[in-house]
Protein backbone atom coordinates (compact mmCIF):
# COMPACT_ATOMS: atom_id res chain seq x y z
CA UNK A 1 0.00 0.00 0.00
CA UNK A 2 1.36 3.20 -0.95
CA UNK A 3 -0.34 7.19 -1.01
CA UNK A 4 1.05 9.21 -3.63
CA UNK A 5 2.78 12.13 -1.52
CA UNK A 6 0.33 14.99 -2.07
CA UNK A 7 -2.31 13.02 -0.21
CA UNK A 8 -0.71 11.80 2.26
CA UNK A 9 -1.77 13.55 5.66
CA UNK A 10 -5.16 13.40 5.12
CA UNK A 11 -6.35 9.93 6.31
CA UNK A 12 -6.40 8.27 3.14
CA UNK A 13 -3.74 5.59 4.17
CA UNK A 14 -6.14 5.33 7.58
CA UNK A 15 -8.79 4.58 5.48
CA UNK A 16 -7.28 2.38 3.02
CA UNK A 17 -5.88 0.08 5.73
CA UNK A 18 -9.49 -0.11 7.78
CA UNK A 19 -10.79 -1.25 4.03
CA UNK A 20 -8.09 -4.12 4.13
CA UNK A 21 -8.59 -4.95 7.68
CA UNK A 22 -12.23 -5.26 7.04
CA UNK A 23 -12.37 -7.19 4.09
CA UNK A 24 -9.51 -9.61 5.14
CA UNK A 25 -11.55 -10.37 8.09
CA UNK A 26 -15.15 -10.81 6.17
CA UNK A 27 -13.03 -13.39 4.25
CA UNK A 28 -12.23 -15.39 7.23
CA UNK A 29 -8.15 -14.80 7.35
CA UNK A 30 -6.37 -15.01 10.43
CA UNK A 31 -4.32 -12.17 10.23
CA UNK A 32 -2.07 -9.84 8.08
CA UNK A 33 1.67 -9.11 7.40
CA UNK A 34 3.46 -6.22 6.25
CA UNK A 35 6.70 -4.76 6.05
CA UNK A 36 7.95 -0.90 6.81
CA UNK A 37 11.21 0.46 6.96
CA UNK A 38 13.11 1.90 9.63
CA UNK A 39 12.34 5.41 7.80
CA UNK A 40 9.01 5.44 7.37
CA UNK A 41 7.78 6.76 10.78
CA UNK A 42 4.51 7.67 9.97
CA UNK A 43 3.19 4.42 8.23
CA UNK A 44 4.57 2.63 11.36
CA UNK A 45 2.78 4.64 13.66
CA UNK A 46 -0.16 4.17 11.86
CA UNK A 47 0.23 0.32 11.92
CA UNK A 48 0.75 0.39 15.69
CA UNK A 49 -2.15 2.29 16.03
CA UNK A 50 -4.25 -0.76 14.29
CA UNK A 51 -2.89 -3.41 16.09
CA UNK A 52 0.28 -4.29 14.25
CA UNK A 53 3.25 -5.72 16.17
CA UNK A 54 6.82 -6.11 15.01
CA UNK A 55 7.62 -10.04 14.07
CA UNK A 56 10.72 -9.80 12.11
CA UNK A 57 12.91 -8.32 10.55
CA UNK A 58 15.08 -7.70 7.50
CA UNK A 59 17.67 -5.70 6.24
CA UNK A 60 16.29 -2.15 7.17
CA UNK A 61 12.67 -3.27 7.19
CA UNK A 62 10.50 -4.58 10.21
CA UNK A 63 7.84 -6.93 9.48
CA UNK A 64 4.85 -6.57 11.18
CA UNK A 65 1.64 -8.75 11.99
CA UNK A 66 -1.70 -8.48 13.04
CA UNK A 67 -3.89 -11.38 14.06
CA UNK A 68 -7.58 -11.46 14.14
Amino acid sequence: MSVVSTHRGQGVGRVLLERIKRASADRGLRGLSLSVEDENERARALYVRNGFVVAGRAGNSDTMVLRF
